[in-house]
């Protein structure tokens, strides 16, 4: 029998990374980095996914049979409306074809819950005929509608908010984390929306699961607990023993933002049959402590 092998795009980032640790033995995994990366168990490439030429190159050197797609434009802040979403959805298209053109026989594709408006009730993965309001997430809408159209099997990873170790530094629970950890005011929007928080420890296991399953179309990756984004903060504050610096209010809630944006996970729990291992109260204690060890370090570096 063959061995698999799985070629992961996005393999050094915050999820990518997580989805590299969590999938089982017996796939031969290949991964993708623009510059040179130490082998890890992995074996890597390099290749600049929005050249054309080197996806095809990619893929035809690798020959995967399966690939998890999780590169793109990841800029904090800028990514929403950032004219990289199209560059990405090209250079998505691009893969995806070179990879069925060589064989290839399944793709995971990382999708994103901003494919979404929001709703007062959990969103399901057919609520596809809204229209997302952001750029990022109408090249995501496009990209798995291209994936739709190739013959070949495919699963659609539609995340929600993922949190942990080597987070972008200026996300909500990172942002939050530092301020309490140098004894600042954790300034927060209002905190009244409604979002879902998974441990991306448990994102990159659910995304691994769907690498190994039969599984085809889009799934709402999640927990089944949702959470106001000021409870969250209030918990970090518990955590970190300082809920007097939780300063909610004290930012403008963003622009055109949902009030509500949370998944129905029943593809998730009786498909896939996965369910999440790590609570919000583990998962936030762990994240606040790495943020803690790794600000030591920075200190540490600092006065050296």
């Amino acid at each position: 029998m063959t061995t698999p092998r799985v070629l992961i795009t996005g393999a050094r980032g915050f999820v990518g990374s997580q989805i590299r640790a969590c999938l089982p033995d017996g796939y031969d995994v290949h991964a993708v980095a623009r510059g040179r990366v130490a082998a890890d168990g992995a074996t890597w490439h390099q290749a600049d996914l929005r050249d054309p030429a080197d996806c095809h190159a990619l893929i035809r050197d690798v020959r995967p049979t399966h690939l998890v797609h999780s590169a793109w434009e990841t800029t904090h802040g800028a990514f929403w409306e950032s004219d990289k979403n199209r560059a990405w959805l090209e250079a998505g298209k691009a893969l995806f074809t070179a990879f069925h053109t060589n064989g290839g026989q399944r793709i995971v594709g990382c999708g994103t819950c901003a494919e979404y408006v929001g709703a007062s009730r959990p969103l399901r993965e057919e609520d596809d005929d809204q229209v997302p309001p952001s750029q990022y997430g109408r090249a995501k809408r496009d990209l798995l509608n291209a994936l739709r159209e190739m013959p070949v099997s495919f699963a659609w990873a539609r995340i929600f908010y993922p949190y942990g170790a080597h987070e972008n530094p200026a996300r909500f629970v990172p942002s939050i984390c530092r301020s309490l950890l140098q004894d600042d005011p954790a300034q927060c929007s209002s905190g009244t929306q409604t979002r879902n928080f998974i441990d991306v420890r448990d994102l990159g296991a659910a995304i691994a699961a769907l690498v190994d399953s039969n599984l085809v179309g889009p799934i709402n990756v999640g927990n089944p607990i949702s959470h106001r984004l000021g409870d969250v903060a209030k918990l970090l504050g518990q955590i970190a023993d300082r809920p007097d610096l939780i300063a909610l209010g004290a930012l403008p809630d963003r622009e055109g933002e949902p009030a509500i944006l949370i998944p129905d996970l029943r593809r998730q729990t009786e498909e896939l049959e996965f369910g999440p291992k790590i609570n919000i109260s583990r998962g936030m204690s762990d994240a606040y402590r790495w943020w803690a060890d790794e600000m030591a370090v920075g200190h540490a570096k600092d006065l050296s």
